[in-house]
């Protein structure tokens, strides 16, 4: 029973960590990309 409750436990710290680097990553990105990346002119 003991090694259940760790799994259970174990996964949903790793669930809650993850979540919190995603939103960390995405709190980075403030300034999102607008513009084309490359210029092509008037093909």
């Amino acid at each position: 029973m003991r090694i259940a409750i760790a799994a259970v436990s174990g996964v949903l710290l790793a669930a809650l960590a993850s979540l919190g680097v995603v939103q960390l990553a995405n709190a980075d990105q403030d300034d999102p990309v607008i513009k084309p990346l490359y210029e092509y002119g008037g093909r």
